[in-house]
């Protein structure tokens, strides 16, 4: 080792000019992925969570509820469904990559005051599936949104303007009187009815007011809402393959968010992998330079009983402590850097957060250990292919 320093010392020059490649090199690395991390945590909480949930369901062509009451059927996108055992919630929530899942109970009736079709949807308001595949209390336009009590709803904002509905109304629907004490607008959601009300109540209506004899009545659609778009592939095909008879709906906004995750991901990359190029490049160039003017020297070492174990080793020791010196000095130029490009009062820099990501900093060294082991391979490969005395006799 203390060759290796005297070394360093005797050819200071070109020792600062290899630190020197390091350092650039380094400052480079970190600036770029400071700036392509915050990006990327900012700009992937909103991307993985851009169209992560689905509804399933099976369909059918034969209604649930036969009762001579009841002329209406449990249903979704269109369709006639099954019903669902509770069971099915707690199986899908075990599925890796399922944030959470939720029970939906739809179902819809002819109406003589309305003179159409009128349909209510049963909902878990506590659930994140619900709030992404239906509606949630952020809805709301007027009113309040769903309460304890069993004889209210609440209206869908467009059901509600087309049929002059107004809050307080009381309607006779359902098999009963119902009172209107809220209008929300959902937007576009898979799960879409006329009117809401917790599931419990809706299980009631339809057990106790209509009388309707399926067995169950827990859920005929499950809300599904995924930890991350990136997973939803995934997600959806494991449901599928758990039964065969599963539907499974997406409106296939979670497709272009994990696209476009994956072309950040692969910039940043690489960005870092051509900056990473140019240090190899760089630390080699340096690295051979140093073994040409050292190439005499390197004979007579040989000569006097060097091993090109020794050499070999001697040249990774100088490579190795010239990297981490040189990625010590980058970090601490780095960092500073960036806090005077964050406190900069320039436009061009308005629409980019300057974050330290303090995970880059064994990245960092990483990547100058690798580039300069790389580079001395060239060095020490051309040792092990000279003999001594060529060396010396070349070099006269």
């Amino acid at each position: 080792m203390r060759y290796v320093f005297k070394e360093l010392r005797r050819h200071f020059s070109r020792t600062m000019f290899s630190i020197f490649g390091y350092v650039i090199a380094s400052v480079f690395i970190l600036i770029i992925l400071c700036i392509t991390g915050s990006n990327k945590n900012d700009s992937f909480g909103i991307l993985k969570s851009t169209g992560t949930h689905f509804i399933i369901y099976i369909p059918t062509d034969a209604s649930c509820c036969t009762s001579n009451i009841a002329n209406g059927s449990v249903y979704a996108e269109g369709v006639k469904t099954m019903m669902l055992d509770h069971d099915m919630i707690r199986t899908i929530k075990n599925v890796q990559g399922v944030r959470d899942a939720a029970p939906c109970l739809l179902y819809k009736m002819y109406n003589e005051g309305f003179k159409s079709d009128i349909s209510i949807g049963g909902i878990d308001t506590t659930s994140i599936a619900t709030k992404s595949n239906v509606c949630a209390r952020t809805n709301i336009v007027s009113g309040k949104f769903l309460s304890t009590n069993p004889d209210e709803l609440v209206a869908e904002e467009s059901f509600a303007v087309a049929h002059n509905l107004s809050l307080g109304d009381t309607m006779n629907v359902f098999g009963g009187k119902m009172v209107l004490a809220g209008i929300v607008n959902s937007g576009i959601k898979p799960v879409k009815a006329d009117f809401y009300a917790p599931i419990e109540f809706v299980r009631s209506i339809l057990k106790d007011k209509l009388q309707c004899n399926a067995p169950y009545f827990d859920m005929n659609i499950i809300l599904v809402e995924v930890a991350d778009s990136r997973l939803q592939d995934k997600v959806m095909e494991s449901i599928k393959n758990m039964m065969y008879k599963f539907s499974v709906s997406s409106y296939n906004c979670y497709e272009p968010a994990y696209k476009v995750m994956s072309i950040i991901d692969k910039s940043s990359v690489g960005l870092t992998l051509l900056i990473f190029l140019f240090l190899i490049i760089f630390s080699a160039k340096t690295q051979l330079t140093a073994l040409v003017e050292r190439f005499r020297e390197i004979g007579i070492l040989k000569s006097l009983g060097w091993s090109d174990f020794d050499l070999s080793t001697h040249i990774f020791l100088v490579s190795f402590i010239q990297s981490i010196i040189g990625v010590t000095i980058g970090l601490l130029l780095g960092i500073g850097v960036i806090q005077i490009l964050k406190n900069l009062e320039n436009p061009l820099f308005h629409y980019i957060e300057f974050r330290f990501q303090y995970t880059s900093i064994p990245l960092l060294y990483c990547l100058s250990l690798s580039g300069a082991f790389l580079a001395s391979i060239f060095p020490i490969i051309r040792i092990y292919r000279t003999k001594a005395g060529d060396i010396i006799k070349n070099y006269l």
